[in-house]
């Protein structure tokens, strides 16, 4: 394992975008990673919505384990899974209520060498060969190093709350106890959970890490939301299942500099030109970049 003696000093990569009840087996949380472990729908079927986890009488409790899995094409999916197989879930919370999560990362070492998006860490100077057990001030940024950081939320940046600085799990670990409560002033409305491990978020979010937490209670900031049905739709940007496909065959010979942004692909312009730089899911069900059409 490697620790970083100075987390703020490192490369921060981050991407932008439960009641149940807890087995006897399952709460140590040492089952190994299967094969299929962060399965997906098929490109192009019907998008399901995922489980939603309700709090009941002020607190909302659940076992979240992070795991992984290398595909046939080399890339790594990772995903959250309940300990009885639900991915991703929708978390839903009102404002006064208390927040638990007991996670545990079954990451594994799938490749040995070190990922390209990775490489700009390798043999960092403030890095250390050391590391300390204790997961609130461990620091470490490998891999299989993860924790969870909840996108929006005004909550403490301590440990066992929303700290992503020092706090790192890592796949030897107990099963670490998140405890957060929703301030009685919180905003309605949508919000998310995800890894905010600095160097790999990046890696884990767009392998699929990430899932909906929603605080209840729109239909008071307007009431004519009241007794309307929801859709929760999560969507998640990918790299290229397709990543040589081509331009839109409508798109001009050239392009001036102002309408390419860094990656070299088109503006959102709404001109539908240039190659995308990423992917779509909804729901985890992939939308493709199609060779030969523009857009998605």
């Amino acid at each position: 394992m490697v620790s970083c003696a100075a987390a703020a000093t490192c490369l921060a990569v981050a991407a932008d975008g439960l009641t149940s009840l807890r087995s006897a087996t399952g709460a140590q949380g040492e089952t190994p990673s299967p094969p299929d472990a962060c399965v997906r729908p098929q490109a192009g079927s019907t998008i399901a919505e995922a489980a939603e986890l309700r709090s009941h009488d002020g607190l909302l409790e659940t076992d979240l384990r992070i795991l992984d899995q290398k595909l046939a094409d080399g890339t790594t999916r990772y995903c959250y899974l309940t300990l009885d197989g639900k991915p991703s879930p929708t978390l839903r919370v009102k404002p006064g209520d208390e927040l638990v999560i007991h996670f545990k990362n079954d990451l594994l070492d799938l490749d040995p060498q070190t990922p390209e998006i990775d490489k700009a860490l390798a043999g960092a100077p403030i890095c250390t060969a050391r590391k300390k057990a204790d997961p609130c001030e461990s620091g470490a940024m490998t891999p299989v190093s993860s924790n969870l950081h909840f996108h929006g939320l005004t909550v403490p940046p301590v440990c066992h709350q929303d700290d992503v600085l020092k706090t790192s799990i890592q796949p030897d670990d107990a099963p670490f106890d998140y405890r957060l409560r929703i301030p009685d002033d919180a905003a309605p409305g949508l919000y998310w959970y995800h890894p905010h491990l600095h160097g790999f978020s990046k890696t884990q979010v767009l392998g699929g890490a990430s899932g909906a937490l929603i605080i209840e209670g729109s239909e008071r900031a307007n009431p004519d939301l009241a007794g309307l049905t929801e859709r929760v739709l999560v969507i998640r940007d990918q790299d290229l299942v397709n990543p040589e496909a081509p331009p839109s065959k409508f798109e001009p010979p050239a392009m001036s500099k102002s309408q390419l942004d860094s990656d070299g692909d088109a503006l959102n312009s709404g001109t539908g030109f240039g190659k995308p730089s990423k992917d779509l899911s909804v729901n985890f069900s992939i939308i493709k970049f199609i060779e030969r059409n523009w857009g998605l």
